[in-house]
């Protein structure tokens, strides 16, 4: 038996179905046992990078960690970015990558790299296999590393001739084994101390303005019922952050929209700030996420939970902290509430005016933008068209970028899950792309999926459109296209004098015509009804789409960010007073 070969067994023990990567030259005794077996889909990728993201994607979406391969060398540094975002995230990933023969170390051989070192700071685990024998053992700890307490990814280095060398099965058989419940997440989870649920209950019910934050946690932690169980029990209304979109299906009374300085309504970041409890669950509590801490006013009491405790009072002052499981913890608090009232609380005067609010703004924003100008749509038109057409179990991959903050506000998810994906840790582009590929193979049959980017991740991530053909998944693809890089553009009109610098693209280069030539059914949807046509049609195509939406420049839109809004409404107002 071959290393190789206990890999391949390892990774089916483990139910591994998809195996995301690409061929190298170290790499190729694990590609020849995975040719002889039964049970793993390879498939392949054209960037080890986006192997990264669409295993990340998998993961989020199917509740087991996501498992890539990528050779020795340049394949293990383009596999950086992601590992970083599934870091950034929590995401469970288990990487493995081929490496140089022990026997060229230090000889300066051609992909030599030191495997552990790059990627140590931003795994959970990291470790170069030295003997096949070994290779049971540490591919166990890998998973269990992963899927426990904060999940994240791990990383293992095989050299050539681990994966080559030959083993006699009767001295490991035994040791041939998976450990069953480290094949999903969370595989251990923590249950919080009972006096500390005691201290939160207690603040809780004594609370006028309760608000849960909920953030990607949740999530992780398949928490979604039991924390919209408590919300109802408890009168609580919930935001999220946008790696917690979905915690709460967003056409609850309860569900106040996502908070922070990108893609949130001023009406939620109002009530937060109002608010004189606040139980935020997994989640950073970062300065994205408050504003830089402004979100969370210094008289509100604040209860912390996370499974990391190093998060716990990290940002924010917490009069009760706790290291738990989120869903652990959710069941045990509404369990000790539960023991005080024997019913649901009422719902607030307080909550039903914040609902109020929020629902006069998404309609002002109708309002508003309802229309196209000069062959371009506003964005939240597109995320107003996508909530009226996609069914509930849609799931959407957003980009960085422009589609993020108007998904974030504006794009009502009809049911609790992880309907919304975004690249919240690291904010790179190129991701939406193949992180639609393995969130539609994760998800169940039929269920649609959606991937959004802008001009700037199309440029890096293209070559996936190839794969999804050869896949022959029907994704749709939603391209904004400003012709630049929108964002910085941005930044650049707001902060730097409008001095626009190396931030356009050549606006006569046709990506309808480079998706068709990838094998996609193309168009360009300039207007509302066109898209509301086309994106129809796609719905109902066994083929992958692919969706040109032309959007406003950066020097024409500012996007919904609060501190750029904020800014620009200064500079127009001293303008103003100035004359101008």
């Amino acid at each position: 038996m071959f290393g190789s070969d206990i890999v391949v067994s390892m990774l089916k023990g483990y139910g591994v179905k998809h195996l995301f990567g690409l061929p190298g030259d170290t790499g190729m005794a694990l590609y020849n046992s995975l040719y002889k077996a039964e049970g793993i889909r390879h498939i392949m990728c054209r960037d080890e990078r986006h192997a990264g993201f669409m295993a990340d994607a998998y993961a989020r979406v199917s509740g087991k960690p996501g498992v890539c391969e990528v050779p020795s060398g340049g394949g293990v540094s383009y596999l950086l970015p992601a590992v970083a975002e599934a870091d950034g995230s929590s995401i469970p990933l288990v990487c493995l990558a081929s490496d140089v023969p022990l026997a060229s170390d230090e000889k300066a051989a051609l992909t030599a790299l030191n495997q552990t070192a790059l990627m140590a700071p931003i795994t959970r685990f990291c470790h170069r296999l030295t003997s096949a024998e070994m290779i049971p053992h540490i591919i166990r700890k890998a998973f269990r590393l992963a899927t426990s307490g904060r999940t994240g990814p791990v990383h293992l280095a095989f050299p050539e001739n681990v994966l080559s060398g030959q083993v006699n099965l009767k001295l490991i058989e035994n040791d041939i084994y998976a450990e069953e419940r480290c094949a999903r997440y969370p595989s251990f989870r923590a249950r919080p101390d009972s006096s500390l649920v005691e201290k939160a209950a207690a603040l809780i019910m004594k609370a006028n303005r309760p608000v849960i934050i909920a953030g990607g946690g949740v999530l992780l932690s398949g928490a979604c019922s039991e924390l919209n169980q408590l919300a109802e029990y408890a009168n609580l209304a919930v935001v999220t952050t946008i790696n917690g979109k979905g915690s709460i299906a967003e056409t609850s009374v309860l569900a106040f929209g996502v908070m922070g300085t990108n893609g949130a309504k001023a009406s939620t970041n109002s009530a937060l700030q109002e608010a004189d409890l606040i139980l935020a669950i997994g989640t950073r509590l970062n300065s994205s996420i408050t504003m830089s801490s402004t979100l969370i006013s210094g008289d509100a009491d604040l209860i912390q939970v996370d499974s990391d405790p190093e998060q716990l009072g990290n940002t924010n002052r917490a009069e009760v902290a706790i290291q738990a499981d989120a869903r652990l913890f959710l069941e045990d608090l509404l369990t000790e509430l539960r023991e005080h009232r024997s019913s649901p609380l009422p719902l607030s005067e307080w909550v039903l005016s914040v609902r109020d609010k929020i629902d006069r703004e998404f309609t002002e924003l109708n309002r508003l933008k309802n229309g196209s100008s000069n062959g371009s749509l506003h964005p939240a038109v597109v995320v107003q068209i996508l909530e009226a057409i996609l069914p509930a179990e849609t799931i959407i991959v957003s980009d960085a970028g422009y589609s993020t903050p108007y998904l974030s506000a504006y794009y009502r998810l009809k049911k609790a899950g992880p309907g919304f994906i975004d690249p919240r840790a690291q904010g790179g582009l190129g991701y939406a792309i193949p992180a639609a590929i393995g969130a539609k193979l994760a998800a169940p049959e039929g269920t649609p999926v959606i991937g959004i980017f802008g001009d700037g991740s199309l440029g890096m991530s293209i070559g996936e459109l190839e794969t999804v053909t050869r896949l022959n998944i029907p994704i749709i693809y939603i391209h904004f296209n400003n012709k630049a890089f929108g964002w910085i553009q941005n930044i650049q009109k707001i902060y730097y004098q409008k001095n626009y610098f190396s931030v356009s693209f050549d606006p006569t280069v046709d990506y309808v015509k480079a998706a068709e030539a990838h094998g996609l059914n193309a168009s360009r949807a300039e207007n509302a009804a066109s898209l509301k046509k086309v994106l129809t049609g796609a719905l109902k195509s066994a083929q992958a789409t692919f969706i040109e939406v032309p959007i406003p420049s950066g020097a024409e839109l500012t996007p919904l960010v609060a501190p750029w809004l904020r800014d620009e409404a200064m500079k127009e107002e001293d303008r103003c007073k100035d004359g101008y």
